[in-house]
């Protein structure tokens, strides 16, 4: 049954195949009828011809002979002078009574270049020329006269060549007009076939409508669908936008809510159990409501609009002294901002304070005042024991009111390098001498099944291997992501033959790389010259960085997928639904921020925004997956979301031996 089916397939042909053969058929009969058409006419027309020769030939001699003496020898010199004189192949004399009186009989063999077959279907039969000779009044017998036919035959036979020839040129011309206007007619079936495979691939493409009717109903039909479909994603998207932000942000600054914050500080609280490189600061507005109750409840609200434009525009200012940040409305009067790799809270907690109280001048008749704390995270750290630290801090901030700030400078001291030339000399050593190695976190299914394995890059440094969280932060530093990703290529070329755990990986591009023209070049071309690990390899690029460069995003999709790779989402959630057409990207799957996934048993709100998110990505083909999620009852409530699956703990057997 199976051998049938193949041979089913392999006999299939295009429509461009059938219609090249039906022209190479039409042609080839026009061309062929044409030749014999023409060949058999010029042999009727030849035959016509040499019969009236004959005939007038035959009567010339006649005439002559009639006005001779019918002497015998005369007579014969007569008819042999003509005889070799012309291209006769019989000229004979019969008396009355039927007897030959003279006759002469070409005998030899022409010396001709038409052949045998030719000869037998095109030989000339001719009737030959009779007339009579008169002796005066009397008969004296009947003239035959017969030219030679061979010498019309080879005339017919260099006709045909010449024929043959004309109209296989013809032929020839006809085969290009006939592919320049097959091309021009089929282009539009091109595009169609085109459409079809994006549509197949959940890439929903519009095409030029084309002049030809048949084509222009197709077309417009698949455009149309592809326009309604694009049109039901986007207000999807919109929808599920608009949920999002409505359950996870404060309604009146439009901040995150508590609940959003806490699973934010959860995860980052995750990831720095490897190594620390985070602060909280926690704001409290005291006597906030006074303002609504001495002017009016709009100038409180325009107050706390006011103070958290300030927020953002703090962070903004000093979004260089750190790699990410949060921040958050957690309660009626407080607020709180959680930043990502950095390692000088004294300065940015003396920079919010001078804003603050440029703002509390416009309010001097009240007696508000804004305190903070702020504290480094550290390693042990629990939601719990750094919230309690941080509002220790606060509350001493505010019960000084003349002091105000509080700040808990417990920098965790255990760097292995005292400066960033150690730090730089470092990692650079790891990479030109490959002293690295790879840690795997499996992506599976629920039910258990290899997806891929997400890589992440360890180094040797001082003689132990360090997975990525424990260097990445001085490497964005110092501006050495780029040179990470590109050693983390050639190290998986190198070994990918070698290790079976490596068939199915994907790796994280920075956004370093993919702003580089040269560093994205450069990886992508290496991997042209390994068709098989591109075929294995998945990149993955963080959801804020597509957002923000969407139009590289783009371009970088098209690159990869040219070559046979894959592209997903990393880290996606509150910004999927900026992302424009989407769906023509042709993302392999999307991996959920794990802030999402964090006890997402009890978040209802959550959970109808991910159910929601499921569903679009599974409409357009994406796969989704849960980053971070190591409850198993969180498990079960992703799988029952639509989830295709999650990325688990890291195999992390090999990270004590450096693989050479």
């Amino acid at each position: 049954m199976s051998f049938m089916s193949l041979f089913k397939r392999k006999s299939k042909i295009t429509l461009r195949q059938e219609l090249w053969l039906g022209i190479l058929v039409i042609i080839a009969v026009g061309f062929m009828s044409s030749v014999l058409i023409s060949t058999y006419t010029a042999k009727q027309y030849f035959s016509s011809q040499l019969h009236l020769k004959n005939i007038d030939n035959a009567n010339s001699l006649a005439l002559m002979l009639s006005q001779l003496q019918k002497d015998p020898v005369e007579l014969e010199l007569l008819i042999s002078a003509t005889f070799d004189t012309g291209h006769y192949q019989r000229i004979e004399l019969q008396n009355p009574l039927g007897e030959p009186l003279i006759k002469r009989v070409f005998s030899g063999k022409l010396d001709t270049t038409a052949p045998g077959w030719f000869h037998h279907f095109y030989h000339l039969q001719v009737q030959p020329g009779v007339a009579q000779v008169s002796d005066g009044w009397q008969q004296f017998g009947t003239l035959y006269l017969e030219s030679h036919s061979q010498y019309t035959e080879q005339a017919l036979w260099e006709s045909a060549v010449r024929l043959f020839f004309s109209f296989f040129i013809v032929a020839i011309i006809a085969c290009i007009a006939s592919a320049y206007f097959l091309r021009k007619i089929l282009r539009p079936l091109d595009d169609v076939v085109q459409q079809a495979n994006a549509l197949g691939d959940k890439r929903f493409i519009r095409s030029k409508v084309p002049r030809t009717y048949e084509f222009a109903r197709l077309v417009s039909s698949m455009n149309l669908l592809s326009k309604r479909f694009s049109r039901i994603v986007k207000e999807d998207k919109k929808r599920l936008e608009e949920f999002r932000f409505k359950s996870q942000h404060d309604e009146l600054t439009g901040l995150a809510n508590r609940e959003y914050f806490s699973a934010t500080l959860e995860a980052q609280l995750q990831q720095s159990k490897e190594h620390a490189h985070g602060a909280l600061f926690l704001f409290r507005v005291v006597n906030l409501d006074q303002i609504s109750e001495q002017i009016n409840r709009v100038e409180m609200v325009t107050f706390l609009r006011r103070f958290t434009q300030t927020l953002v525009a703090f962070l903004e200012s000093n979004e260089d002294r750190f790699s990410e940040n949060h921040i958050a409305r957690i309660s009626h009067t407080d607020f709180a901002v959680l930043v990502n790799d950095t390692d000088d809270i004294e300065n940015l907690s003396s920079q919010v304070f001078k804003q603050h109280q440029v703002l509390l001048a416009d309010y001097s008749h009240i007696e508000l005042s804004i305190p903070h704390s702020c504290s480094y995270i550290e390693r042990e750290d629990s939601r719990f024991t750094l919230l309690k630290r941080v509002d220790n801090l606060l509350k001493a901030a505010v019960a000084e009111p003349t002091q105000q700030v509080q700040v808990n400078n417990n920098k965790q001291r255990n760097e292995l390098f005292a400066d960033a030339d150690s730090w730089r000399e470092a990692i650079e050593h790891a990479l030109d001498n490959n002293d690295l190695d790879v840690l795997l976190y499996p992506v599976k299914s629920f039910s258990g099944k290899l997806l891929q394995n997400q890589v992440s890059l360890s180094l040797l440094l001082n003689g132990e291997l360090y997975r990525s969280g424990y260097y990445l932060q001085w490497a964005k530093r110092l501006k050495l992501l780029a040179r990470l990703d590109w050693g983390l290529v050639k190290y998986l070329v190198k070994v990918f033959e070698q290790r079976e755990d490596l068939k199915l990986i994907s790796v994280e591009l920075s956004q370093e790389t993919l702003l580089d023209d040269a560093a994205l070049a450069a990886i992508l071309t290496y991997l042209l010259a390994y068709p098989k690990l591109a075929e294995h390899i998945c990149f993955d690029i963080r959801e804020s960085l597509a957002v923000a460069e969407l139009a590289i995003f783009k371009d970088f999709c098209m690159q990869v997928k040219s070559m046979g790779a894959k592209v997903a989402l990393k880290r996606v959630g509150q910004g999927f639904s900026k992302i424009d057409k989407i769906h023509e990207l042709g993302l392999e799957m999307i991996k959920i921020d794990s802030v999402y996934g964090h006890n997402i048993s009890y978040s209802q709100d959550n959970q109808t925004f991910l159910r929601g998110l499921c569903s679009l990505a599974h409409s357009i083909g994406i796969k989704v997956i849960a980053e971070g999620v190591k409850s198993p009852e969180d498990q079960q409530t992703l799988k029952g979301i639509g989830f295709d699956g999650y990325v688990s703990q890291p195999i992390d057997d090999t990270q004590e031996d450096l693989i050479e």
